[in-house]
């Protein structure tokens, strides 16, 4: 794979080849600025079918596109990333970028004004646009090798607090209560790095910390819903996870890390034609990634409170997947943690990594997202279904996981638990199977409830939102009990239920 260059080699830029994505009148001027500038234009395209035909057969150094629905899209984004070729913007100055835009983690954008185009950040290294975009750091992204593992896989939550660099964060981007004033000196990082309009106090709300939870239950912390081969049910448990922990007062990440079936977007009636977590992964190896970055990418679900869910969208095809490299991932995670107090990442099933014995090349992993999530992971919840098939699967499945993931950070649903397919007392016969088998033995059982599922979909509403007072909500509001997070005051948003059994 090609890494994207850095133009910087030659002022004049007169070896650079530029491909073009410009539809309409101001397609002029930006070639008009080009050629005098002594840049190649290797081709044209109008619309975004004819830029992914044109990048498939000829891949030029930088593909200058027009914030414009037609041209402005993930695929063609995702595509130039793919093969190395470094995209940047083309907006009017001054004006922001369109929310599609914005979305797709670009962080080059050339200003069109009435003197024409500027082709300073072209000449500089990506990410050096000051235009729209955070400052880039020394080191630009041709440096970086994107498959290696870098330390961020193992979260920071695995030590003291105090082992923490105090570098990797500077004072002012945490309110004082948060986090001790001696612990991030402003000396250790320069101001111009990470600006406090980057940093926006909502990354933080007020209001989501709960009266209460402890101690323990305030350290962010990365939770990855993890599931065999099969549909268990893997991605309405995050979802409801996620909104259960939002009802209970926290501020709430939801990440779809799934590369083969991405569906948190659609079930949350979300946009996925700007993915999220592949923006944040392009942005973090540009080394651009802020919190800032991170409510600019992420889209906003309900919740049933004040403090909505913050959640970063999969990608919507699977052979997108070199996008979200092991060391993107991390450092998206690694990031996420100073942004919200709980992470939840829905993870795909895939815990194979033969391409590893039989390529010694630094090459794209097919499964590099699910096991950087697992090695990252707080708490991980296995995901299974109650029937024959899906406990064989996640039996097998499980020594694997462990693999990956210590076996004191895994925890065990088992879902749609029900008797039609188990016999009697089928509750007494899964917990036997495991602790057999698996040795496994608390696990959390959620009765099966296919009606508060359908409502859930028909609604895109988290489960918990959809019916407050079904077996499944109840199910998921036990896997939280059971991860330690403390309920909410009766007089706090959340379930009916929770309230009146709680009050």
């Amino acid at each position: 794979m090609r890494l994207p260059l850095c133009l910087s080699h030659s002022r004049s830029g007169a070896d650079v080849l530029v491909a073009l994505a410009v539809p309409g009148l101001e397609l002029d001027r930006v070639e008009l600025a080009l050629l005098r500038a002594g840049h190649v234009i290797a081709w044209r395209a109008a619309d975004h079918d004819e830029v992914v035909t044109q990048l498939a057969q000829r891949a030029p150094d930088a593909l200058l596109v027009a914030d414009h629905p037609a041209v402005a899209t993930s695929a063609v984004v995702g595509a130039a990333d793919l093969l190395g070729v470094r995209t940047c913007l083309v907006a009017l100055a001054g004006a922001a970028l369109s929310p599609s835009a914005a979305r797709l983690g670009v962080v080059d954008v050339l200003p069109l004004g009435p003197e024409g185009l500027d082709l300073s950040a072209l000449a500089a290294p990506p990410g050096g646009s000051a235009m729209n975009a955070p400052s880039a750091p020394p080191h630009a992204l041709s440096t970086e090798t994107l498959s290696t593992e870098p330390l961020s896989t193992e979260p920071l939550s695995t030590e003291p607090a105090s082992t923490e660099p105090a570098s990797r964060e500077p004072a002012s981007t945490e309110p004082a209560s948060r986090e001790p004033a001696s612990r991030e000196p402003a000396s250790r990082e320069p101001a111009s790095r990470r600006s406090t309009s980057a940093e926006p106090i909502s990354a933080a709300p007020k209001s989501a910390p709960s009266a209460s939870a402890g101690p323990a239950a305030r350290r962010p912390r990365t939770i990855v819903v993890w599931g065999p081969a099969g549909a268990p049910g893997r991605t309405t448990v995050a979802i409801g996870l996620a909104a259960e922990l939002a009802a209970r007062g926290h501020a709430v990440a939801l990440i779809d890390a799934d590369t083969y079936g991405g569906s948190i977007a659609p079930a949350l009636g979300l946009l996925d034609e700007a993915p999220g977590f592949a923006a944040a992964c392009r942005l973090a190896g540009a080394e651009s990634l802020t919190m800032g970055e991170l409510d600019r990418v992420a889209q906003l679900a309900e919740a049933g409170t004040t403090t909505p869910l913050s959640v970063l969208t999969g990608i919507g095809r699977p052979h997108r997947w070199p996008e979200l490299s092991a060391g993107r991932v991390a450092a998206v995670l690694d990031r996420c943690r100073r942004w919200r107090e709980a992470i939840v990442v829905d993870a795909g099933f895939n815990l194979e990594s033969d391409e590893e014995l039989s390529s010694d090349l630094a090459a794209p992993r097919r499964n590099a997202a699910t096991i950087a999530a697992l090695r990252a992971a707080d708490e991980v919840v296995a995901v299974g279904a109650a029937d024959p098939v899906g406990l064989a699967r996640l039996l097998r499945a499980h020594g694997d996981l462990l693999e990956t993931a210590e076996a004191a950070r895994v925890r065990v649903v088992i879902n749609r638990v029900r008797a039609s397919v188990l016999g009697i007392d089928p509750h007494g016969q899964v917990r036997q199977t495991l602790q057999r088998f698996a040795g496994v033995r608390d696990a959390v059982l959620i009765e099966n409830d296919p009606d508060a599922a359908d409502r859930a979909l028909l609604t895109a509403r988290p489960v918990t939102i959809a019916a407050p007072r079904s077996a499944l909500s109840r199910g998921i509001a036990e896997l939280a009990d059971a991860l330690g997070f403390a309920r909410a005051p009766a007089s706090s948003a959340g379930p009916r239920w929770a309230r009146r059994r709680t009050g």
